[in-house]
């Protein structure tokens, strides 16, 4: 049996997720306008700064803090450390965006790096890693920069430039907190990042599959095959992105 993130696996646990409001619910607040007016703009924290790395995730952070202000945290940045907790959060609540650039663009591998930008830092993320309907398929509607849409890190760069000055723009990236609300899924007892309902389905599952005598499990994903590692590949489509693969 299989208990991953990716759909197809016989017990799911995804990263986290994006539930639509039953009627009534009342939207989470978010100061749209502090954001707006706030000098910070894009946030990265990464502390595996590995130079052998398939996905060169630094390097690319690099280049797009030449053309545009990213303040970096963590082992690889030039900023401090991060305050613990509670502080560490509101520090990120008053930048405009985030970079969730995934260690592997693997099918359907979104990380707590995505959720935690929406959930936790209300931020609009700026992401690499999965394929754009993967993304598409699990977040909120518009509410992530998909990196590769654009031909060049220049255009990226104007882009978030654009948004982050333009009012009703940047507003159409939280229009989504109107109807719904994310979840970052922390369970370190049973998967790193998993619910508690998670852990309940896979209970369930052993429950009316496992304990039948001498029936034995299969395992509906191929762990060589292209929902898990056969599908991890180039982080992108466009030359200059592709360039931040390296070659194992």
């Amino acid at each position: 049996m299989s208990f991953t993130y990716h759909s197809k696996s016989e017990v799911v646990a995804p990263f986290g997720e994006y539930i639509p409001f039953k009627e009534g619910i009342i939207m989470k607040n978010v100061n749209i306008t502090s954001k707006l007016q706030s000098k910070k703009m894009v946030a990265w924290i990464s502390s595996h700064c590995n130079p052998n790395a398939l996905n060169n995730r630094t390097g690319f952070v690099h280049d797009l803090a030449r053309l545009i202000p990213i303040d970096m945290y963590g082992a690889c940045g030039t900023k401090e450390h991060l305050p613990r907790g509670s502080s560490a959060t509101a520090l990120l609540q008053t930048y405009k965006f985030y970079i969730a650039f995934e260690n592997s663009c693997c099918s359907e591998y979104i990380t707590e790096k995505f959720w935690q930008a929406l959930a936790d830092y209300e931020l609009v993320p700026i992401v690499v890693g999965a394929s754009k309907t993967d993304y598409e398929r699990v977040a909120p509607p518009y509410s992530f920069i998909f990196a590769d849409d654009f031909d060049s890190v220049r255009d990226l760069a104007r882009y978030i430039r654009k948004v982050a000055t333009n009012t009703t723009l940047y507003n159409q990236y939280h229009h989504w907190r109107l109807m719904g609300e994310t979840f970052l899924y922390k369970s370190v007892r049973v998967y790193p990042f998993s619910s508690t309902e998670g852990a309940c389905a896979l209970l369930n599952f052993l429950e009316e599959n496992a304990w039948k005598g001498d029936q034995s499990l299969s395992m509906g994903i191929d762990p060589f095959g292209s929902e898990w590692l056969g599908s991890c590949g180039l982080c992108g489509k466009h030359d200059w992105m592709t360039a931040y693969r390296r070659h194992p």
